[in-house]
């Protein structure tokens, strides 16, 4: 087996491609060659003349296409792609083939943004490598180990025999990736381990990892249930929107744009979806932006007492994704609240850029922690063992 084999992930966002390049062993990325590359779109016409790149980025195919231009595709031993909605059908990263694609393609249904595009990019990746294998690891794989009392909804059962209606889970690579980084961190058993991992971007979720396992978690049938998003309701009362359709004349696709692209932080704040934009008009004395943030705060601390009661307790409190990483207020006005669990965070610790740390105080119970995700290496580790199983 050849030291210059490599894995290339691909992770297809709704108008964005990140990609990276590691070594066969998938134990690091490789740096020096390529780093993790992020296209998006749409793209204008003047910043590509600025760039100097042409065409115009218009399509994850396209996308594909212009980033693989700057590999050195013989490398290349197995293709990853990272694809949200697994559905029941798949429990953990397999090899694809028609009938996986055919099953990315159903579960389109239920993830409109995700599923479709992930399938445009495995299919465009297979022409552009058709000989090496090819890997599909899914969001929702992680979550297989949820016990009945939390993946049904108090619903008529028929309809989970029916339909499938159930709670699937989203973030399960970024929590694969996390629940062990925590692990290593504490200097604990993951065996022994309770954590609360709050996965907090564009879309947030949190889960209740026990055992290295998840045994909670708060997005569901789909990636829109749970605590506020960028622009993302979270949790809203099902009777107001059956009132809005039948008194407000309100249509599913309306409410569905609205729920998915105009509310969280974005339909609160009338600014913006991202937290850095918040800030700074928080901190111009904007009272919505203001707003957009105490709620979005609050249902965090309430969906993290939710997890530990399901816990019986908790070790260690996990933030990850772009918000969690980056936002030191955040996770202050978080955890600030929660000393009654044993919580306390060195506020000096928490300014100082502390990925791949504890950020609680020595005498806090309950330990705080700032992990950098890799969704990328868990899906590269994901297609080497499968590469590796079948030789």
């Amino acid at each position: 087996m050849a030291n210059n084999r490599q894995i290339l992930v691909l992770n297809a966002g709704s108008s964005s491609l990140k990609i990276g390049l590691f070594d066969f062993d998938a134990q690091q990325q490789i740096e020096k060659q390529l780093d993790t590359q992020d296209v998006s779109w749409p793209s204008t016409p003047e910043k590509e003349a600025e760039s100097g790149t042409a065409p115009a980025i218009s399509s994850h195919s396209t996308a594909l296409r212009h980033l693989l231009d700057k590999i050195d595709l013989t490398q290349v031993s197995g293709v990853g792609h990272r694809v949200v909605h697994g559905g029941e059908h798949f429990r953990d990263a397999v090899r694809i083939d028609e009938g996986v694609k055919q099953a990315i393609r159903d579960l389109g249904k239920v993830a409109p943004l995700h599923n479709p595009v992930a399938l445009e990019v495995i299919e465009a990746a297979q022409a552009m490598l058709p000989t090496i294998p090819h890997v599909a690891a899914f969001d929702t794989a992680f979550h297989h180990t949820l016990p009945p009392s939390e993946y049904l909804y108090a619903l008529p059962y028929e309809w989970y025999e029916r339909w499938r209606v159930r709670r699937f889970g989203f973030h399960g690579l970024s929590y694969a990736y996390c629940a062990p980084k925590a692990a290593q961190i504490l200097q604990r058993p993951l065996d022994q381990t309770r954590m609360v991992i709050c996965h907090l971007g564009s879309g947030c979720s949190l889960c209740a990892v026990q055992n290295g396992q998840s045994v909670a978690t708060t997005m569901g049938f789909t990636p829109l249930e749970g605590v506020m998003m960028g622009t993302r309701s979270g949790d809203v009362d099902p009777g107001l929107l059956l009132y809005l359709i039948d008194h407000e004349n309100q249509t599913t696709a309306s409410l569905n744009d609205a729920l998915n692209h105009a509310s969280g932080l974005k339909g609160i704040s009338g600014i913006s979806g991202d937290m850095r934009e918040i800030m700074t008009a928080m901190q111009s004395g904007n009272m919505r932006a203001q707003l957009a943030f105490d709620m979005f705060t609050a249902r965090l601390r309430t969906h993290i007492a939710a997890m530990i009661a399901t816990l019986g307790g908790v070790d260690a409190i996990v933030f990850t994704g772009g918000i969690g990483e980056h936002s030191a207020d955040v996770r202050s006005a978080v955890i600030g609240p929660l000393g009654w669990i044993g919580a306390a965070l060195d506020e000096s610790a928490n300014h100082a850029d502390p990925f791949d740390r504890d950020i609680a105080t020595t005498d806090s119970k309950v330990r705080v922690l700032v992990i950098r995700t890799n969704e990328e290496m868990v899906v590269a580790r994901e297609t080497r063992r499968l590469i590796a199983s079948a030789q």
